[in-house]
């Protein structure tokens, strides 16, 4: 068979090239460490590879998003920590402020301390974030949580939301909390009914309350504890106007239990015609609890024991009100550390599956070194030889043996 000059060459140049293309695939390969430098190398190799870099890539979105909700929750954690050792602290002045023995103007000086705090815990409520964000105005981030009135009073100005950030496929965590459930809606009394007396008593009877005997005896009514002399009492039920005792004998800080399900007493000497009020707790901010019970220290008793009594009745229900707003924060920044216990275990997760995934990718991706510069030196040598060869060959030339 004729192998024509131009067909040599063909030949030899093709072949250079082919060793040539295949030694610069190897080269690319030792330089970038990875086996699967296009999807031409391995096309369901490439394919699997994108397929765990996407979820490899979803799952490092939703560590940064957890890093970012932990940060949130972090911060209002140390919020709440500090409304409590505020509202602890008021505590704590309240009852030292109930000393009888105390002139009018040393309960003013505690009337004051607990005004400082409550000025104090406004500016908590009212935290901002590093985006200037209101913490706790729900979605209404730029708008200031609590505002005070003209009158003192301070209202809540954002609404029910809690922003959330999805952490992970099929979960989605607060960031935060609304002002109106960690400031506002703190049950009165006991948490179950609340009590007062009314502000026309010319006596010196103090209601507490006590506790609950049967939840479900209690029907949640309104109820007025009525003296009819200073030694006996009756007990009617405002909702339907009833009296459901009469007469009954009244006995300085004893247990009085005609109202169905719950146990409470009265203590000092009540006046013909004082009234006493027994209801269903309601919501109230803790605000109004601060600023009632600084109004009440500020009062002047001395010489006057029916408004002594007022006061006193205003303060043992805003101190009963001030555990029950104490209890709700408590009860918020427990769902808090929850949240950041849960955010910790996720975090976890993510770590365990990113190493999952960069595994998978490296087995099918990454290059075998050993086997790489092997095939290097054999296609290098195999290149050297091909050069020679075709130089060799295309030098050949009849003039040479004439």
């Amino acid at each position: 068979m004729r192998i024509s000059t131009s067909q040599i060459f063909d030949a030899g140049v093709n072949k250079l090239m082919n060793i040539q293309s295949s030694l610069y695939k190897t080269q690319n390969q030792l330089s970038s460490g990875q086996r699967i430098t296009t999807a031409e190398d391995d096309p369901v190799g490439a394919s699997q590879v994108l397929l765990d870099t996407q979820s490899l890539n979803v799952i490092e979105q939703y560590a940064d998003n957890q890093k970012n909700a932990s940060s949130h929750l972090a911060f209002e954690e140390d919020i709440l920590k500090s409304v409590v050792e505020a509202i602890l602290y008021v505590r704590e002045r309240g009852l030292a402020a109930q000393n009888a023995a105390l002139s009018d103007e040393q309960r003013a000086y505690f009337s004051v301390d607990i005004q400082a705090r409550l000025d104090a815990l406004f500016a908590l409520a009212n935290s901002r974030d590093s985006n200037s964000h209101y913490i706790f105005s729900g979605y209404e981030g730029n708008v200031q949580a609590f505002q005070k009135q003209s009158t003192g009073e301070i209202l809540y100005a954002g609404d029910d939301g809690q922003r959330v950030l999805q952490v992970d496929s099929s979960r989605q965590i607060a960031i935060g909390d609304s002002g109106r459930d960690v400031f506002v809606n703190n049950p009165t009394g006991n948490g179950v009914f609340e009590t007062g007396a009314n502000a026309a008593n010319t006596g010196s009877g103090v209601i507490y309350p006590s506790s609950v005997n049967d939840p479900s005896a209690w029907t949640s009514s309104k109820y007025e504890i009525q003296f009819t002399s200073a030694a006996a009492y009756d007990i009617v039920d405002i909702s339907s106007m009833t009296t459901i005792a009469s007469g009954v004998p009244y006995t300085d800080g004893a247990a009085i239990t005609g109202i169905p399900g719950i146990t409470l007493s009265i203590s000092g000497q009540p006046a013909v015609g004082d009234v006493f009020t027994v209801g269903p707790s309601v919501n109230r901010s803790v605000f109004e609890t601060l600023r009632a019970l600084a109004d009440a220290f500020s009062v002047p008793v001395s010489g006057n024991p029916a408004l002594a009594a007022e006061v006193r009745n205003t303060v043992v229900a805003n101190m009963m009100n001030l555990d029950g707003a104490l209890n709700n924060v408590l009860r918020v920044q427990a769902t808090v550390g929850t949240r950041m216990h849960e955010l910790k275990d996720l975090g976890e997760i993510a770590q365990d599956l990113n190493v999952h995934y960069q595994e998978k990718i490296s087995r099918v991706r990454d290059l075998d070194y050993a086997e790489a510069i092997s095939r290097f030196t054999k296609q290098t040598t195999q290149l050297e030889a091909a050069q020679k060869s075709f130089a060799s060959i295309t030098s050949l030339s009849l003039f040479n043996y004439i």
